[in-house]
């Protein structure tokens, strides 16, 4: 996820080509600042406040943005009449000791090294509270915008630029210094063509017995596009091949313009880095010699046993290739070149290429670059696909803020006067057509009935200047798959409004009493087939009301079907998906917020806001052998806080849905809160406790864990396995403390 973009305060200075501003593009993860949240100052509010001030004999004359730990300024050194950048650390993090940690590492590691292809730091210092660092400053651009603006290098240029980044690489790993976030970014081209790496902000001195890793927070993944397997999986494993892997992915950026996996959410990225062969690089450029294509395939390995195990290695064979190639470098040749086993290739190889062979691989890259014109841009960041729902879905993401012409726009008022307008949501509903907007224009409490989407792509949304809050109003449904808002390949997105459901006890209650004909479902949003939700800004509400009934004892238990959505996939549609996308929500319910036993394959995007209840966030049971469509769910959760009582996840199979269900979690920057004695995640089912270790994947990035010290608890057949935070694979911020975040307003009449 690329941090801030620049802020210039001067409109009148272009920062073009500004090397201050490439390095504000550095990558890390963190947790967001929240200036109207908390009054802490946010990076604009900082650069604002320091521009034209002097830390120590450092005039900060520009400031250019915001990146890594702090923000970034263009300044003069007084002492010594130069140039320099100076990396500021915000002062809301100088208290916190561990960020303190991280940016005084950031200094010393860089001061470490001292090599013409990485920018060097010139001092440290603090003033007035202000933690600040003191680097050279590089004329230049970022190697991404150089590939943006002038298209993907030739092979000479490219095998001359990966020679310097590699020989800087083993500068550092000469010191025990990692960088760990080697991309296009965050590598500075200047004039001449050398290319010099910014940003230390993630690099640590290697010490794999040590128990001062500065990784332990979690938060220093890197970038989605670039990271290792290995660094993916637990930060703390990374080491020089770690650098050597994301090297190898920014060769790929060189050649083709883009990242190996430039398309999917944050979840799939890091699975594909994990599990999947990166593209055929001589498919996508057939000038690129096979021998070249092996080096570049051994720096992509997944294993790191398999990769160049040194730089210097990677360095000797791009010499040789070079020489062999006659291709003539700029770069010149390291003294301290160690002989290397040159790369052989297979038989076939050698021999001579075939008419056939060589139309057969033209056309091949013909189709590819025409099917790659029609993807996803490649240079989107991490954050901003995982923001989109699939194009299968047919969602529009510009729907929201792009005009819609009045043909298409309905209105849901309190006396209807024109033709667009509707006594009620559920005929609005029904009159739309795709695409269409549905306005609400009232303001308080409105009750409504319960409604149906087949084949339709709705907007539904407050008007401007209104706050309507629905109600639905409990009505029989005709199966148990239906719910008060029924999605049916199609999808629907909600802005701006509040949604309170009908009574849970109530729904219960009657569901006892319906003759088995006519059932009460407790469930607000059901996607059938091919579906999606969009919420965002939305509060929303569907709770038990057994307190106020006459006798709290006569009211049904909760059942376990309850949910504020359920996605069903029948078995014969193995391809089906359902995409849920959440922004900005605050949900307060007493049942399972996703139920997805029904469901097939389940992708979920919750970015801020919050989420509270009793019960879980996700419950997920297994297939039965004859099915199809097998269950799969991934979570993409970012900035949000989630208190569940009794657990987070929970995924179940039994002898009649012997299939294990599968989830894969990505959790960046959130909050989990969970009682003592339940777990975050549970797993039941009926084969042996170890079967089910690999069934969930979850990657942590920077989150924190309150309340029970049970991270995982395994029920298999014959034993129970509980996995502690401490336990991990990868280190979790874990305290034992329940701190339950703010509990936010609820929805009032």
């Amino acid at each position: 996820m690329d941090a801030l973009p620049e802020q210039p305060l001067d409109q009148s200075r272009s920062n073009r080509g500004d090397p201050l501003a490439a390095q504000a593009s550095a990558t890390v993860i963190s947790s967001p600042l929240s200036a109207a949240a908390d009054g802490q100052m946010s990076m604009a509010e900082v650069g604002r406040t320091l521009q034209g001030r002097s830390l120590g004999p450092y005039l900060l004359e520009r400031f250019v943005g915001g990146g890594g730990m702090g923000v970034v300024f263009r300044a003069l050194d007084t002492t010594l009449n130069r140039i320099v950048a100076v990396k500021v650390l915000l002062r809301q993090q100088s208290a916190d000791e561990e960020m303190l940690r991280r940016f005084k590492n950031e200094a010393q590691s860089a001061a470490r090294l001292d090599h013409e292809n990485i920018g060097r730091v010139h001092a440290v210092g603090d003033e007035d509270g202000w933690h600040y660092i003191v680097f050279e400053f590089i004329e230049g651009t970022n190697l991404r915008e150089v590939i943006q603006e002038s298209g993907p290098f030739d092979l000479p240029r490219t095998i001359d630029t990966t020679i310097q980044i590699a020989d800087a690489l083993e500068h550092a790993a000469q010191r025990d210094v990692v960088h760990r976030d080697i991309k296009p970014s965050n590598i500075i081209i200047t004039p001449a063509g050398r290319a010099r790496i910014v940003d230390m902000g993630l690099a640590r001195l290697h010490q794999p017995t040590g128990d001062q890793d500065l990784t332990v927070s979690g938060m220093t993944l890197g970038t989605f596009d670039y990271i290792s397997p290995e660094q993916a999986r637990d930060p703390r494993s990374a080491d020089t091949r770690s650098d050597l892997y994301s090297l190898g992915c920014t060769v790929f950026f060189m050649l083709v313009g883009r990242p190996p996996f430039a398309d999917g959410t944050m979840v799939q990225k890091l699975l594909q880095q994990q599990h999947d062969a990166p593209p055929a690089i001589d498919l996508l450029r057939p000038d690129v010699p096979q021998q070249f294509a092996l080096i570049l395939g051994r720096l992509m390995e997944k294993n790191p046993a398999n990769r160049y195990q040194r730089p210097i290695e990677l360095v000797a064979d791009l010499h040789a290739f070079a020489a062999k190639a006659d291709i003539q470098l700029a770069a010149f040749r390291p003294r301290d070149l160690v002989p290397v086993q040159a790369l052989e290739q297979p038989p076939a190889a050698k021999l001579p290429w075939i008419l056939p062979l060589f139309l057969l691989a033209a056309i091949v890259a013909i189709l590819w670059y025409r099917s790659i014109s029609m993807r996803v841009d490649a240079h989107q960041t991490a954050s901003d696909l995982a923001a989109k729902l699939d194009t299968e879905l047919a969602l529009d993401a510009a729907a929201s803020t792009a005009p819609v012409a009045a043909e298409n726009m309905r209105r849901v008022v309190a006396v209807p006067v024109g033709p667009a307008d509707y006594a009620s949501l559920a005929e609005a509903v029904s009159a739309a057509l795709d695409g269409d907007e549905i306005e609400l224009v009232f303001s308080g409490v409105r009750e409504e009935l319960p409604f149906a989407i087949d084949g339709k792509h709705l907007v539904l949304r407050a008007a401007v200047g209104y706050q309507p809050i629905i109600r639905f109003i409990n009505t029989p449904v005709a199966s148990a798959d239906s719910a008060t808002c029924t999605i049916t390949n199609g999808s629907l997105e909600i802005q701006g409004v509040g949604v309170q459901s009908g009574s849970l006890t109530t729904i219960q209650k009657r569901s006892t009493t319906a003759g088995g004909e006519r059932l009460w479902q407790p469930v607000l949003f059901a996607l059938h087939g091919t579906a999606g939700l969009v919420c965002e800004d939305l509060l929303l509400e569907m709770l038990d009301d057994s307190e106020n009934l006459s006798d709290p004892e006569a009211a049904p238990a909760l059942s376990s079907s309850a949910s504020v959505i359920k996605t069903v996939c029948e078995s014969t549609e193995a391809s089906t998906r359902q995409e849920i996308r959440i922004s900005r929500c605050t949900v307060r319910t007493d049942a399972v917020f996703l139920d997805a036993s029904r469901g097939g394959r389940v992708d979920v995007m919750w970015s801020g806001g919050s989420f509270k209840t009793p019960a879980r966030f996700l419950l997920a049971e297994g297939s039965s052998p004859s099915s199809t469509a097998g269950k799969s769910v991934r979570l993409s959760l970012k900035n949000a806080s989630f208190v569940c009582d009794q657990g987070f996840a929970f995924l179940l199979d039994s002898p009649a849905r012997p299939v294990a269900p599968l989830l894969q979690v990505l959790a960046e920057s959130c909050q989990f809160v969970i009682p003592q004695t339940n777990a975050l995640l549970e797993q039941s089912g009926i084969a042996d406790a170890d079967f089910y270790r690999t069934a969930i994947e979850w990657i942590d990035a920077g989150s924190r864990y309150a309340g029970s010290s049970v991270f995982k608890r395994i029920d298999g057949s014959a034993e129970r396995i509980e996995i502690e935070y401490a336990a991990s694979s990868q280190p979790l911020i874990h305290t034992p403390q329940l701190k339950e975040p703010p509990d936010e307003l609820p929805l009032r009449p």
